[in-house]
């Protein structure tokens, strides 16, 4: 088996790791998003509450439980800016693996395109010297029956 067909079989596994890290790499970024998402909707409920607070007049009793919810919420959101940051890790972690497993890859074509080039200049190479083998016994044949 020539070199380059034995380089190919690497570049395809290359590319299968390859593409299972994508793969990997864009289900972490849809995580992050919704994990954004998630964070943005809690925001947008946490304003909304503290600007109806102003508008409706509370009693004493229902401040302390509105305080309390709001409180709540705004724990949520922190808790849910930590996962926001967590995500982002992981998915900066996925990118730099797929960054390395694409490198590996083109390195790995490249080689086998390499060897495919020589190989080829070696076949052609060879083909030359038979054609001169045989254009100089022609020329010899051709030469004795003079």
């Amino acid at each position: 088996m020539k070199k380059s067909a034995r380089m190919q079989i690497l570049v395809n596994l290359a590319k299968e790791k390859e593409n299972d890290v994508a793969k990997r790499l864009a289900a972490q970024q849809n995580q992050l998003q919704a994990e954004k998402d998630k964070l943005k909707q809690l925001e947008e409920y946490s304003e909304q509450y503290d600007s109806e607070r102003n508008l409706i007049g509370l009693n004493s009793f229902l401040s302390t439980n509105y305080q309390h919810f709001v409180d709540r919420l705004g724990q949520a959101i922190a808790q849910q800016k930590q996962q926001v940051v967590r995500v982002e890790q992981q998915a900066n972690m996925v990118k730099s693996q797929w960054l390395n497993a694409r490198g590996k890859t083109e390195s790995m074509d490249w080689l086998q395109k390499k060897h495919v080039k020589e190989e080829d200049r070696i076949e052609q190479k060879k083909e030359q010297s038979q054609s001169d083998e045989f254009a100089m016994r022609q020329f010899l044949s051709a030469k004795s029956s003079l």
